[in-house]
């Protein structure tokens, strides 16, 4: 138990990944443990089109970018676009526990994965001829880690916690909490990469 606790605790976004080519053998495993995890009446609303074609990679990768943001889905080996044919309120919590089973699975295998949930999802669509019907959940990207970046800051567990009931107390001690979280740990974070 110890051992998958400090898995999840190491595991990182990665968007710096080696050249090297993800083995098909460890692709085929983590998409099974993505397959693992827990739906809704067990529909298992998931499916996969996995990417290794460098030009298709870029086109991709061009439909992720805004700015400079999400540039790095380009350089990837390899990208799962994450898909569902089935609609139902439970469908993107299902493909989020699917995802990070995989993410895991990848990081357990010396793979870095970095999720991303932010593309014109018409035009990945257009580009893979995926039904116009179908929904895109997610892309995820993967490669052989070439960063290490640092540890995010989090919030203890038992500043997010009531017991019992919802209480007014201590909401000050929760609200300088959520300031330590989102973009200002980011940045924070950004600075002292650099200073290392």
């Amino acid at each position: 138990m110890e051992e998958l606790f400090e898995l999840i605790k190491k595991r990182r976004s990665i968007r710096k990944y080696s050249k090297e080519p993800v083995k098909k053998e460890d692709v085929l495993k983590i998409i099974e443990a993505g397959s693992w995890a827990p739906s809704a009446s067990n529909n298992q609303p998931w499916r996969f089109i996995v990417i290794t074609d460098r030009e298709l990679i870029r086109n991709i990768g061009g439909q992720c970018t805004y700015f400079s943001l999400n540039n790095f889905v380009k350089e990837a080996s390899l990208i799962v676009v994450m898909y569902t044919e089935r609609k139902h309120r439970w469908t993107n919590i299902d493909c989020g526990m699917c995802a990070q089973n995989m993410m895991l699975e990848a990081y357990s295998l010396g793979i870095g994965s970095c999720f991303i949930g932010a593309y014109r999802e018409r035009k990945v669509k257009e580009i893979l001829n995926l039904p116009q019907a179908f929904k895109i959940v997610g892309i995820i990207t993967f490669g052989y880690i070439s960063e290490k970046p640092l540890a995010p800051s989090r919030i203890p567990a038992e500043e997010l916690v009531k017991w019992e009931k919802y209480s007014k107390e201590n909401s000050l001690h929760i609200r300088k909490a959520t300031f330590r979280s989102g973009m200002l740990s980011l940045v924070s974070r950004f600075f002292m990469q650099r200073k290392k």
